[in-house]
């Protein structure tokens, strides 16, 4: 007797290989359609097992009971699963009523949670492992440019720490410097090793790129003549003083501390895609189920970054990855009401009481919010 899995392909890519993954099966059966062929030929890339592929008629019903029929009779001295989690619905409902009475047969049902459900005998099964890079892979958005957390020192941790304290000491000419680029200082600090950045109060930046290290040294003046100048050095330190990189950091180090963490990727790049006008994202996080992005900002000033935000989310992550906006201060209540609509989580440090570490209160809001199934 043979293990056979029957798994219907549709759009999404990674409920089938999931499926197969926990299922274990020594052949699987691929049902798709013209439409869901691109998919298919993804998913056997990945999946090095004995297969058949049959091409589906994806909603009428005549043909497609009649075909249901001829696998059920086919298989049925053999251990069957079918995995009805993606497909047509028209395929869902004849292979779960068709192989339901056969007895040899189970159906099965992966959710947004990874969680595999079998409908003959209501068990579940969620003990295996989820591979984020490779669920990238699947939807053909394979993640090569990040920056793993590990990657950082103590050096970049100190690093934070005095570029926290500059920013305190003259916030204006700070964010002047180091937040607000123009396109032309962006240019320079993407393209050149060094360079200088200045303002008309005698504040500046100078910059320089190296192999293994980056320095930034910082001078700030105040209205009144007051200064405060600082050397940092580190492997990050000019990804870290420039366009909040800081805050990125400290927010992964506090997703670090969250027990359902089990990889943290920084300054994600995934490639390009038409009609998408962002490719970058700040972290992602493995929670050992899903995938959930984080966009870091310390302050929304523009709405528009939450329907960008939730465009990646959906467009590089699949229908079952959550979004989680973090700032420094506090949300208003339109960009609030904004990521509510896009069903994005939300976490200001600035609402954090006295009497919760920042730490404990971020991974209250996630464990409510983290398997519940998306729209």
């Amino acid at each position: 007797m043979a293990k056979i899995h029957i798994t219907l392909v549709g759009g999404q890519a990674a409920p089938v290989y999931n499926g197969i993954k926990a299922t274990k099966p020594d052949k699987v059966i691929y049902i798709f359609s013209e439409d869901s062929k691109n998919v298919l030929d993804t998913l056997l890339t990945v999946i090095d097992l004995p297969y058949e592929a049959k091409l589906f008629d994806p909603v009428k019903p005549e043909i497609i009971k009649a075909e249901c029929l001829a696998l059920a009779e086919k298989y049925k001295v053999d251990e069957v699963t079918v995995n009805i989690s993606s497909g047509t619905k028209a395929w869902a409902y004849f292979f779960s009523v068709i192989f339901d009475a056969y007895p040899n047969a189970a159906t099965v049902y992966i959710d947004q949670n990874n969680v595999l459900w079998n409908y003959r005998d209501m068990s579940s099964y969620e003990d295996f492992e989820f591979d984020m890079h490779m669920h990238f892979k699947l939807y053909r958005n394979e993640l090569k440019h990040y920056t793993h957390f590990s990657e950082y020192t103590i050096e970049d941790k100190k690093a934070v720490q005095e570029l926290e304290n500059l920013r305190r000491f003259e916030f204006n000419e700070f964010k002047q410097l180091l937040s607000t680029l123009d396109r032309k200082q962006a240019n320079k600090l993407k393209n050149q090793p060094y360079d200088t950045f200045k303002t008309a109060n005698g504040s500046f930046v100078e910059w320089t790129k190296e192999t293994n290290s980056s320095s930034v040294h910082i001078r700030l003046v105040k209205k009144n003549g007051k200064k405060l100048e600082k050397n940092i050095c580190s492997p990050h330190a000019v990804h870290l003083a420039f366009n909040s990189g800081w805050f990125e950091y400290k927010v992964a180090s506090i997703l670090a501390q969250w027990e359902k963490t089990n990889e943290i990727c920084l300054n994600c790049r995934f490639p390009s895609k038409k009609n998408i006008d962002k490719n970058e994202v700040d972290i992602i996080v493995n929670t050992g189920t899903k995938i959930l992005f984080v966009e870091c900002k310390t302050q929304i000033y523009n709405n528009t970054d939450v329907d960008k935000f939730s465009s990646v989310i959906k467009t590089y992550g699949g229908s079952g990855s959550k979004g989680l906006f973090v700032t420094q201060e506090k949300m208003d209540e339109t960009a609030l009401n904004k990521c509510k609509d896009q069903h994005i989580i939300t976490f200001s440090l600035a609402d954090v009481g006295p009497y919760i570490s920042v730490e404990k209160a971020l991974a209250l809001v996630l464990d409510h919010e983290i398997y519940n199934i998306n729209t």
